[in-house]
């Protein structure tokens, strides 16, 4: 099962010497990164308001697999997917 928030959940990240998260606080709990498997930018609707995000697909120490996002324009993290 997967469970996915749209316009992400708040997390707090911490960004390490690759200038990529190393870990993310959601719901009290901390998770250290373990490994990046993906990641890209989107900027959609550049007329408008827009989206300008960065995502990053990845799993954590303890063995979750999630996306998370960073809104470039306001500069706050989200957690937008988890997978079981």
């Amino acid at each position: 099962m997967t469970r996915l928030w749209p316009e992400g959940s708040p997390i707090t990240v911490l960004i390490g010497a690759t200038e990529e998260p190393s870990q993310f606080s959601w719901q009290g709990q901390t998770h250290a990164a373990k490994e990046i498997t993906r990641r890209w930018r989107i900027n959609l609707d550049w007329w408008r308001e827009g989206v300008w995000r960065d995502y990053f697909k990845l799993t954590t120490q303890t063995g979750l697999l999630v996306v998370i996002f960073h809104d470039l324009q306001t500069g706050q993290w989200y957690l937008q997917r988890l997978y079981d």
